[in-house]
């Protein structure tokens, strides 16, 4: 089995805690290993320690860091004009859709802050506690992270995710209908069982991207699962929405296969 890769990040101002934090959670991680022969397929360890917000943004974004753990220091500087731990946060879950966050801090009266940002934080460290207490609860909140990473994993392949703009979002492979080519320019449709969304992508890139997903024309892709009719006079496929898409002539052979091996399928 391949090792599961869950990169760890630490971000606090004060380099010598930070360090520190570093060390006991490198102690923590082969502390689960030892106990535990079940994350032996786990690859994770500390690849960066930071001391601003730039810094560890920078890295994130520059490495593309996925399915990552951070540990935050939530107030990273004494200017309270500068950006914090809760804004590193909400700019991390923007780049890495199943990052486990954890806040570290000497303060309990920050955490408010984060309920009220919604950040879905795994657990509050406090810093200022004894090594053995802080080593001992680093186990736990990264047993938790490591299962929690995993289960998202799992669940991907029956997931399909896009972005708008900045924002992730995810969906439920079964409940997409179809996906077409929109009228606006490098944008396509895509039509679920609860609505519809606009996003930038191309019918190519999704084609490859997504095996769940069959292509019936130059400009659309369908979810056999989901089409309710078929009528081979016209070159309509029909949804359980009412919607309808037209495949190509090319495409005939595929659609066949697609009512022979779906017997549900309608046929007019």
């Amino acid at each position: 089995m391949n090792n599961l890769k869950y990169p760890i990040v630490i971000c606090d101002d004060d380099n010598t805690l930070a360090q520190s934090l570093a060390r006991s959670i490198n102690v923590a991680v082969q502390n689960i290993m030892d106990d535990n022969s079940n994350y032996n397929n786990i690859d994770s360890s500390v690849v960066l320690v930071a001391n601003s917000f730039e810094q560890a943004a920078r890295y994130i974004t520059s490495n593309n860091l996925q399915n990552g753990i951070y540990f935050l220091d939530i107030e990273l500087s004494q200017n309270s004009e500068a950006k914090n731990g809760v804004d590193l946060a909400e700019y991390i879950k923007k780049q890495d859709a199943n990052a486990q966050i954890i806040f570290v801090t000497a303060y309990d009266k920050y955490a408010p802050l984060t309920y009220r940002r919604r950040i879905g934080a795994i657990d509050y460290i406090n810093k200022s506690q004894e090594r053995e207490k802080i080593i001992a609860r680093l186990q736990e909140t990264l047993r938790a992270a490591f299962d929690n990473l995993y289960k998202e994993q799992k669940l991907a392949g029956k997931t399909f995710t896009y972005k708008i703009g900045r924002r992730i979002q995810k969906i439920d492979q079964a409940e997409i209908y179809f996906i077409e080519s929109s009228i606006n320019h490098h944008k396509v449709r895509l039509v679920t069982a609860t609505g519809e969304s606009e996003f930038k992508n191309s019918i190519s890139n999704l084609d490859e991207e997504n095996d769940f997903l069959i292509r019936i024309s130059q400009s659309a892709l369908v979810n056999p699962d989901n089409i309710s009719a078929v009528d081979f006079s016209t070159k309509k496929i029909k949804f359980p929405n009412d919607e309808e898409v037209y495949y190509s002539r090319s495409y005939r052979n595929t659609i066949k296969m697609i009512v022979d091996k779906i017997g549900t399928i309608k046929v007019i």
